[in-house]
């Protein structure tokens, strides 16, 4: 079959973005200063560390989604999940995946494992310590989590944001998707998954359970007020903004999570290491989105039964997947308990 090649959308898209920033300079994103400290040539992957006036020993370590681009995580400077780690002391890297091109289409988890502990081991080695805080965001969290389990001893503690880990609830239409999906099919005629397809089966499922959640005065107050046009300016520049997903790691993704199931049941295989959720240990903070439209508070809760250390606690915050980390209500009584909690646990 024939392969479509998307590559020059996705450049042409991405210079439309830049000169949107010329013509409307609100719709600018992630300006928190960083500085790239690596960035790998074959994949390119990058590993951002943020600029501020002290460097601290305090180190988080932000592992974003695959599907959207990392900046929701600083989107600007009132909900910038970067600049209140910053604000706490923390200083702080975050990986930035790039645009995949046809080229990279054989990514796999491996090499997001794998250069996710050579960030871990350049940290360690520059600040003299022995384990970095490591915050993983919804498919950053499973990446996380692999990471976690393959190599228990390099994570001092570990953040989860939007993570699923159980993904058996088939009659959930959060899950059912994933498993009557035939990815095979789109990566053979696209080599890359379109970031635009999962994009889409996301609106569809938020449409879905917006009935269901806008019954909720929580739901609504973050959905029907915009602080200002510039905050829905951004966001919506940021659900346009889709990389390709690299077909590999796709194929992997919703067959052993979604149609196998392997996560939750420490089956899933990295190269020829099985990821066994048992063997993390560090102090877990989990983070779920009460009105989630992708993760099921289940599927997230689950992680709860597999965990074997000593330090888990749960925050199921009244919002939505992605107002986790922009809404205005997440910033005042969210991230400051998430820092307080990356500052004294351990």
């Amino acid at each position: 079959m024939m392969t479509i090649n998307l590559d020059n959308i996705q450049i042409t898209r991405n210079k439309f973005f830049n000169e949107l920033e010329g013509i409307f300079p609100p719709a600018a994103v992630g300006k928190t200063p960083f500085e790239v400290v690596d960035e790998h040539s074959r994949f390119n992957f990058k590993l951002l560390r943020y600029v501020k006036e002290k460097d601290s020993k305090r180190i988080v370590l932000i592992v974003p989604h695959i599907i959207n681009r990392p900046y929701i995580l600083d989107l600007h400077s009132d909900v910038s999940v970067i600049r209140k780690f910053c604000e706490y002391g923390f200083s702080v890297y975050m990986f930035d995946w790039g645009y995949p091109t046809m080229e990279q289409r054989k990514i796999s988890f491996s090499d997001y494992v794998r250069y996710l502990d050579a960030a871990v081991d350049s940290i360690s080695k520059e600040k003299g310590i022995k384990r970095v805080l490591v915050l993983g965001y919804c498919t950053g969290g499973i990446i996380s989590l692999m990471y976690a389990s393959l190599h228990p001893e390099k994570v001092e503690k570990l953040i989860l944001l939007a993570t699923p880990v159980d993904f058996s609830r088939w009659y959930d239409p959060r899950i059912l998707w994933g498993k009557v999906f035939n990815v095979r099919s789109v990566v053979s005629l696209y080599g890359n998954v379109p970031g635009e397809l999962i994009l889409l089966f996301g609106r569809s499922l938020f449409m879905y359970h917006l009935p269901f959640f806008s019954m909720s005065t929580e739901f609504n107050k973050e959905f029907l007020t915009y602080e200002s046009w510039r905050d829905a300016l951004r966001m919506n520049r940021w659900l346009i903004d889709t990389p390709l997903i690299p077909g590999s790691m796709y194929i992997q993704f919703i067959e052993d999570c979604y149609q196998r199931n392997l996560l939750i049941n420490n089956k899933m295989r990295i190269d020829s290491q099985i990821v066994d959720l048992r063997k993390i240990h560090c102090p877990l903070l989990n983070i779920l989105a009460k009105y989630d439209h992708i993760v099921p508070l289940s599927s997230g809760k689950a992680l709860k039964d597999v965990y074997s250390g000593k330090s888990y606690e749960e925050i199921v915050f009244p919002s939505s997947h992605i107002g986790l980390s922009v809404s205005k209500e997440a910033h005042l009584n969210l991230w400051p308990k998430v820092c307080e909690w990356a500052v004294r646990t351990g």
